[in-house]
């Protein structure tokens, strides 16, 4: 195999957050030692690559890779997995609503062994990402028949015509490192789809109700879902008006 029909990455972890590095852009990686200490150059600026996504503050960061920037910087990194070619992984690269999200410093997202990675852009990541911190602002509306679905058991419901897929926040999402209303994105029909919430900020459910907003695929989190529901059992649930809320 020649270099031109590969593409190796490296791929680490942040928070919980799952990244891939082209090698390219990679001048060093370190483990930490048994001290917590990162055996690197003393003249490299280190940053926690979460904090510098807008995350929180990496615990116990078990690595460094060293980047391939203008200036050089060390990213403090959970911990490092391996390098892998890429060549071959389904890849998703980011558009439409997700890009003001998470551009410049993630530019895709790719498959790998069952599971959802983040795309570093090596010039996007150094200039990090703002926090998320505004919750999504609320609007309801009437309807005849809805999704009823549980977000830390307060009852709420999206209109059946604009519900898409109810799936399991798995291994076909990932958290977003800068998580707030915006959690993260997930895969279906083959394409990136913001994942938000409309609870507590930064906190991942297990299902995602994925709905129709226009020609764009979005997803709220949820505790549990109920099913459908029309007349009198929609009784207690507030119907989200997501045409508004995402228009």
């Amino acid at each position: 195999m020649t270099r031109d029909a590969r593409r190796l990455c490296v791929f680490f972890n942040a928070g919980a957050t799952r990244y891939a590095l082209d090698a390219v852009r990679v001048l060093e990686v370190a483990r930490a030692t048994e001290e917590g200490t990162l055996p690197l150059s003393p003249h490299l600026p280190v940053r926690d690559l979460s904090l510098l996504l807008g995350g929180e503050e990496e615990a116990g960061a078990g690595a460094g890779v060293v980047m391939d920037v203008s200036p050089t910087i060390a990213l403090r990194v959970r911990q490092v997995d391996g390098v892998f070619d890429c060549a071959s992984l389904p890849r998703w690269p980011v558009q439409g609503r997700l890009v003001r999200l998470l551009a410049p410093a993630i530019a895709a997202a790719i498959e790998f062994e069952g599971r959802l990675v983040f795309e570093l852009d090596a010039e996007g990541a150094a200039r990090g990402l703002p926090r998320q911190l505004k919750p999504l602002e609320r609007h309801q509306r009437d309807t005849q028949s809805a999704l009823v679905f549980s977000v830390q058991g307060e009852r709420l419901a999206i209109p059946l015509h604009q519900v898409a897929q109810v799936i399991e926040a798995g291994a076909q999402f990932n958290r977003a490192p800068n998580a707030g209303s915006f959690l993260g994105v997930a895969v279906h029909r083959a394409q990136l789809c913001p994942v938000f919430t409309v609870g507590p900020l930064g906190l991942v459910q297990p299902f995602v109700v994925l709905f129709e907003v226009g020609s764009d695929l979005i997803g709220l989190s949820a505790s549990q879902v109920e099913g459908v529901k029309s007349g009198a059992c929609l009784a207690g649930a507030s119907v989200l008006d997501v045409g508004r809320m995402f228009s």
